[in-house]
């Protein structure tokens, strides 16, 4: 896999949108939700990751997205 800003070889990969990014071109500065589950007093609870590998470029949205069509 290459870095899709520079061609270099990659070392890893967006957690948000998946593009190969090089050790120059990523940022490790937002964290992300790898699980939600509902805690002993059925509050729901998320496993948070901070500095997760991200490519700098795409926009992970702040706030959940409503997706009716799934519904």
């Amino acid at each position: 896999m290459i870095c899709y800003e520079c061609g270099e070889p990659a070392v890893g990969v967006c957690k948000f949108c998946g593009r190969g990014v090089c050790k120059d071109h990523h940022s490790t500065t937002l964290p992300t939700i790898l699980a939600m589950y509902l805690g002993g007093n059925q509050t729901p609870k998320a496993i948070v990751v901070s500095n997760v590998l991200w490519c700098g470029q795409c926009q992970p949205q702040p706030e959940p997205v409503e997706m009716p069509e799934f519904y």
